[in-house]
């Protein structure tokens, strides 16, 4: 399929039109266009994008979503059923992670509006921290060259150098020696991913872990592509390693939930430290005593899609 393959069969709006078109008809030409492009995914040959393929459930979410479209939920006043679905969502992947056996610390978690974004917002709160904590003022972060890009976008908006490391050509997985070589003493973190988008390879997360508390830095654990899939692959037993979150003293993890559970992309980002969280939220106040608070750049629930499926859903073989 090209980039254009409906600028010769539909008019392209440059313009607000200047009369409306009516509903039905908008509906049926979008209705068309979603059909033919479910055709090329349908056949099974698609590697990402599409993580469900039930239309049924598909069906679901559009009566989920329509019931909230209308909906600003950053006005939790007007709609305080987000905060409860956001605090599920981040209930449910704590839970999935295993957050019970952080004992040294209390796990908290952060809804963003997917991969990027929850890869944006812990490495914000990594150069806030390592400014805050250690005086860092020329922050670098290290990734092996199969990382998410979301790091290199998230290190240039927030001024910090990206430094990328080599992977071993046979393994696909980044040797943490090599890692260990790149940081210094303005490295505010590094990454390893549960699995990779090139090669679907994870990281030897026991071993980075290992660095992690060697080095004090934090360890973040990329599972933008399976991060949900690798603890039902677990339960299913597969030999898959141990991903819980007491990986490191610091270990949070971006993992954005349509890739097993069924939802669209919203990315749960489970920290074990609180002060992770708090670096990326803001408060403000008008003169007319008016407090506005953000947990983050972004935030929208997405609990109730989760509540259908459950763990037996999500772990059908």
């Amino acid at each position: 399929m090209s980039a254009y393959p409906y600028q010769d069969r539909f008019p392209v709006n440059r313009t607000l039109p200047e009369h409306g078109r009516p509903r039905e008809e908008v509906l049926a030409e979008m209705a068309m266009l979603a059909h033919e492009e479910d055709r090329s995914w349908e056949s099974g040959k698609v590697s990402g994008t599409m993580y469900c393929g039930d239309h049924d459930h598909y069906a679901f979410m559009n009566e989920v979503f329509g019931l909230y479209a209308h909906v600003n939920i950053l006005q939790r006043d007007i709609c305080p059923s987000a905060t409860r679905y956001e605090g599920e969502v981040i209930a449910m992947a704590l839970d999935l992670f295993h957050a019970e056996a952080v004992t040294d610390t209390e796990p908290v978690g952060l809804v963003t509006s997917g991969g990027t974004g929850s890869i944006c917002h812990a490495v914000l709160a990594y150069r806030e921290i390592a400014r805050n904590e250690r005086g860092v003022t020329n922050p670098n972060f290290i990734k092996p060259e199969t990382g998410h890009p979301a790091f290199d976008k998230a290190c240039h908006l927030f001024g910090i150098e990206m430094r990328h490391v080599p992977v071993d050509p046979e393994t696909g997985q980044v040797d943490p020696e090599v890692i260990r070589a790149a940081i210094d003493d303005q490295t505010i973190g590094f990454m390893g991913s549960a699995c990779n988008y090139g090669y679907g390879t994870v990281d030897p997360m026991q071993a980075l872990s290992d660095l992690a508390v060697e080095t004090g830095l934090p360890l973040h654990v990329d599972g933008c592509l399976g991060g949900f899939i690798l603890p039902f692959g677990q339960e299913l037993g597969y030999d898959i390693p141990d991903l819980r979150l007491p990986l490191s003293p610091a270990s949070p993890a971006s993992r954005p939930t349509p890739t097993s559970t069924a939802t669209p992309s919203r990315a749960p980002a489970p920290c074990q430290v609180p002060a992770q969280e708090g670096a990326t939220r803001s408060t403000s106040s008008s003169p007319s005593g008016r407090a506005a608070r953000s947990p983050g750049m972004d935030g929208l629930p997405g609990g109730p899609a989760r509540r259908h499926v459950g763990v037996d859903g999500a772990a059908r073989p």
